[in-house]
């Protein structure tokens, strides 16, 4: 069972069409992020002051050049979804039914 006790913090955005929303976090990093595989499933909620989304999304790597990977989220959401710099995501593992 994972530990999600550190708020992941949405830093930078990446639009991905037909893909969803690559997300990375702010630093510090959560500690937890380095535990799961790559591609782990997870519930994301993403609490809003209008609505609250919920969401799958999974873990995955990105490389820049000549950096170490770093770990990020890919939401299972429209490019144009209402996710902005800043924004505190709940994580929690997702059920197995959804996926």
């Amino acid at each position: 069972m994972l530990e999600f006790h550190e708020p992941f913090i949405v830093d930078t955005i990446f639009r991905l069409p037909g893909l969803g929303l690559l997300v990375s976090p702010a630093k510090p990093i959560p500690h937890w992020l380095a535990t799961p595989s790559l591609h782990t499933a997870l519930l994301i909620i993403v609490p809003g002051t209008q609505f609250t989304i919920k969401v799958t999304g999974t873990i995955e790597e990105v490389v820049h050049d000549n950096q170490d990977p770093q770990r990020v989220l890919l939401l299972d959401l429209n490019p144009d979804s209402p996710i902005y710099s800043g924004d505190r995501l709940i994580v929690s593992e997702a059920p197995s039914e959804l996926y």
